[in-house]
Parts: C-alpha cells; structure tokens; sequence
C-alpha cells in the first residue's frame, strides 16, 4: 500500500480529540439542567394527580353508599341535620344527635377495605409539619390539627392499604359553615409534600372560606379549604383556562 494512502487511512480511524469530548459533554449537560427539572416536576405532578384520583374516589363511594345507608340522596344532604340552623343552636343540634352521628362516622369507615387504624399520637402527629397550597414555610399547621383526626366520634387516622389515609368525620366543627368535614393524605404522613392541595385535602359539606390560594394566611386551611373542589375539576384556581394540577409546580 502507498504510504500516502496508508497514512490517509490512518488520519480518518481518528477518534474525538478531548477538546471535542468536553464540548459535547458540556452540551448535553446544559440540555439536561434545562430539561431534566421539567421531566422530575412533570413525575411528581402526575403522582400526585394519581394518588388524588384513587383516594378520592375511594372517598366519594363510601360518602355515597353512606349516604344511601341511611336514606338520604347524597351524602351533602346530611348538611341539612345542624346545617339550617342559627350558629348559636348548631352545638346544642350536635350533642342532640351525637348517636346519630357516631352511626354516620361508623358506616362511612366501614366502607373502606383493610383499614388499620393508629393512634392521634403514632407518628407523632403534632410534631409533623403541613404546609399550606402556597408552601409558605413560616406558614404551618401540625399534623394533629388536621379535621377529624381527633373527634369524638373517631380519634385517630386510618390507612388505606394503597398507603394513603384518612380520618373520621367531623361534625360542625365551626357550626352550620363546616357541615360535615374529613381529610385524606394520598401518601400518608410520612410521605411529602404534607400540603394542602397537593396530598393532603379537606373535603367539606359546608360553605365556609372554601378558597384555594397561594396568598399567605395565619391561617393554613384558610386558604386551602376549597383546594378539594378545584382539584376534583382539575381547574387551576389562580385562572380557570388552565389545569389544577399541571399548575402546581
């Protein structure tokens, strides 16, 4: 072979000098950082719209069976027991119907396949920390304010055998406005985010402050009483043309 040739050859099996190596890295690594916080946030978005879906569905059947247990045609109708009276008589309506209400929670509970029920204090729930829907830090409530953790119908918090959570029921907490109120926790404590909004929601019968905001509250729940209802539709609450959960992050 001409020697020309042979180092002609020679020159084009050549491999990437590692100035060209380092640029390709380079690039692909600054396609990465762009890319890859959109696919993990994308990830996590519909985990949380998943686990929402499953639970709530949960949820909603035994509500309704409850519902049609007792001879009523939705389970927002019971709202009508306290919920048409003054403020002032809502407490004293209540105790009045205390067995009543210990019937509803009972048969509710019932619903739900292999509960297993821990104590208010498993975990340590006044030591874990829930965030509001607008995830402001300095803005926290405890795991064991949550309602219907800790009622006189049901103290403590059931799972579910997904991992998610729930709790009993409470009756008119703040009177009429309340109605009837529960929490679920699509991935339970010990899971996060423990957010309003995001894996914990309180569902309620009533009317009162049912707002979903990232405006700062003293209060957490306060501005994220209604974050159930836009979830359930998937609508964000900042502005309606766009989707709930797409919008969370």
């Amino acid at each position: 072979m001409p020697k020309f040739l042979h180092n002609s050859l020679f020159k084009q099996n050549n491999g990437f000098t590692l100035a060209e190596v380092l640029i390709t890295l380079g690039i692909i690594g600054i396609v990465a950082s762009l890319t890859l916080p959109s696919l993990v946030n994308k990830y996590r978005t519909k985990q949380l719209e998943t686990g929402f879906k499953r639970t709530s569905s949960l949820v909603q059947t035994a509500l309704n069976t409850t519902a049609v247990e007792f001879g009523v045609g939705s389970f927002k109708e019971f709202n009508d027991i306290c919920g048409n009276l003054p403020e002032s008589q809502t407490n004293k309506c209540v105790n009045e119907n205390k067995d009543y209400f210990q019937k509803i929670n009972d048969d509710f509970l019932s619903r739900f396949n292999k509960l297993k029920k821990t104590s208010q204090y498993h975990f340590n729930y006044n030591g874990v920390k829930v965030y509001p829907f607008g995830g402001d830090k300095s803005d926290i409530t405890y795991y064991g304010n949550l309602y219907g953790l800790s009622t006189q119908y049901s103290n403590g918090l059931y799972y579910l055998p997904d991992g998610s959570a729930i709790t009993g029921l409470q009756f008119y907490h703040h009177g009429k406005y309340d109605g009837i109120s529960l929490t679920f926790d699509t991935n339970g404590p010990q899971k996060g985010p423990n957010r309003y909004g995001y894996d914990i929601f309180l569902y309620n019968t009533g009317t009162w402050y049912k707002v979903c905001s990232k405006t700062t509250s003293a209060i957490p729940t306060g501005t994220s009483r209604g974050c159930y209802d836009y979830a359930l539709k998937d609508v964000n609450p900042s502005d309606r043309t766009k989707s709930y959960w797409k919008s969370l992050y």
